[in-house]
């Protein structure tokens, strides 16, 4: 099996650095601490892994086959994206209002097992259903498989698939430590402003997903 390594990790990192909704929901976190950011950035990898094992048993391949399939997903995406931007607002607003910490449901504190649970769902879900990380798998690590190579192109998709997933292993640990210690030391306005920006680019994320629905 022979791939070029460079190109091929250089991509993968690319993909991560590049802003998104796991860039924004992982910085986010972040204001919960180390644990609570380590949880969303868990949520990503994991369904990163979920992507790999569906792409290496070529199940990827069969989803972009079905007609309407990756325009359904982009609008169930879309959803849990202005789903949870629009959330982030009304906790921006409710922060500004109480002057306390984001990690509140109401007047009632939140655990912090309840706050890493919610950091990794979100992640979770907004990865897993996010169709551009689907083609990602599916038109870009193909392009990768050494076709000369006697091992299995499932085999191969596998290792392709782990790599990526690896690179997130390393990246994303930095990613929460700036982001850690970048809000560490936010008041309840920097607080509250930060929802209101991480609210409007999960919206601004929707939005797009939604044009290149209609754009086809």
């Amino acid at each position: 099996m022979s791939v070029p390594w460079a190109v091929f990790l250089s991509l993968v990192l690319a993909s991560y650095v590049s802003p998104g909704p796991d860039t924004v929901m992982i910085l986010r976190s972040s204001v919960g601490g180390r644990l609570v950011a380590m949880a969303a950035a868990a949520g990503a990898l994991c369904s990163l892994t979920v992507h790999m094992l569906v792409s290496a048993v070529g199940l990827s391949a069969l989803i972009v086959a079905l007609p309407g399939s990756l325009t359904v997903l982009a609008i169930l995406g879309a959803a849990y994206l202005a789903y949870l931007g629009i959330r982030a607002l009304m906790e921006s607003g409710r922060t500004r209002g109480r002057g306390g910490s984001p990690l509140t449901v109401g007047s009632e504190p939140v655990s912090d097992i309840h706050a890493r649970r919610r950091a990794f769902r979100s992640t979770f879900v907004t990865n897993l259903t996010n169709p551009k990380v689907i083609l990602f798998f599916v038109a870009v690590l193909p392009q990768f498989v050494d076709r000369s190579s006697s091992w299995p192109v499932a085999v191969q998709l596998g290792i392709l698939g782990a790599a990526d997933v690896l690179v997130g292993v390393v990246y994303l640990p930095i990613l929460v430590l700036f982001g850690v210690k970048a809000f560490r030391n936010l008041g309840p306005r920097g607080l509250a402003n930060l929802e209101l920006g991480v609210g409007l680019l999960l919206l601004v994320f929707a939005g797009a997903l939604v044009v290149d629905v209609v754009l086809g």
